[in-house]
C-alpha cells in the first residue's frame, strides 16, 4: 500500500521494471482515488477513496466554530474513507506459480475478445489440461470460469457506469449473443442485468441523497 496514487504507479513502474507481475506476484494499493492517474497506470490502479465531502465539512465546522471564539476540542480530526476502490491492480491472488500467473494476466487483458482456455494454454506455455490441474489447485476454479469471472465483472462496470443497451455491452464484454450473456449473468449472479443495473441506481440516489445529511 502506497502513501499516495502517485507513488503507487511509480511502484508498478518499479515492479514492470525487475519483471514483476501485477497483481499475479505483486498488488498495489494507491491512496486518494485520483481518476485520472488510476486510469491511466496499467494495470489500472486501485486506491483509497477518501472522504472529502464529509471532509470539507468538518473542516468548514471547525472553522465557524474558530471565527466564533469557540477553541476546537481537536486540532486533530480522523475521517474515515469511502473506502478501496478495487481495479485490476488487486485483481487477483499472489501466484507463485508462473504459468498461472501468465495465463491471469492474459485472461485479464483479453477475456472480453471471445477467449478460448486453448489461448491461454499456448500463452502459459503450459497443456490444457496441465493448466486445468493449476488452475484448480490455486483458485479453486478452471480457466474458463476465470474468463467469465472477468467478463462478468465487465459487464457489472458497464452496467454501473453507463447507459449502454445491453446489446452493445454484451459486444464490449465478448458476447456473440446478448441472451446468452444475459443467461450467464444471471446464473452467475443471481440477477438478470436490467435488474442488476436499477438495484444499483437505486443505491447510488440513497447515497447522493445521504450526502447533503449533517
Amino acid at each position: 500500500m502506497a502513501c499516495n496514487d502517485m507513488r503507487a504507479q511509480q511502484i508498478i513502474t518499479a515492479a514492470h521494471f525487475n519483471n514483476m507481475m501485477v497483481p499475479e506476484e505483486v498488488a498495489v494499493l494507491g491512496v486518494n482515488n485520483d481518476p485520472i492517474r488510476c486510469e491511466l497506470a496499467y494495470p489500472q490502479l486501485s486506491s483509497v477513496a477518501p472522504n472529502a465531502f464529509q471532509s470539507g465539512y468538518r473542516a468548514a465546522e471547525v472553522l465557524a466554530g474558530m471565527l466564533e471564539g469557540r477553541k476546537p476540542e481537536s486540532y486533530y480530526q480522523r475521517i474515515e474513507p469511502l473506502g478501496v476502490v478495487t481495479r485490476r491492480s488487486t485483481d487477483a491472488l499472489a501466484i507463485h506459480d508462473r504459468n498461472v500467473a501468465a495465463a491471469l494476466n492474459y485472461i485479464r487483458e483479453h477475456a472480453c475478445t471471445g477467449l478460448k482456455v486453448d489461448a491461454v494454454s499456448r500463452h502459459a506455455f503450459a497443456s490444457r489440461s496441465q493448466l486445468e490441474k493449476k488452475f484448480r489447485q490455486y483458485l479453486g476454479r478452471s480457466p474458463q470460469a476465470e474468463i467469465r469471472r472477468v467478463q462478468v465483472a465487465k459487464i457489472r462496470q458497464l452496467l454501473t457506469e453507463t447507459d449502454f443497451p445491453l446489446k452493445k455491452i454484451a459486444e464490449l464484454a465478448g458476447f456473440e449473443h446478448v441472451e446468452y450473456m444475459c443467461v450467464l449473468f444471471k446464473r452467475l449472479t443471481g440477477n438478470s442485468p436490467g435488474v442488476y443495473r436499477k438495484n444499483t441506481r437505486v443505491t447510488e440516489a440513497q447515497f447522493v441523497g445521504g450526502l447533503g445529511r449533517p
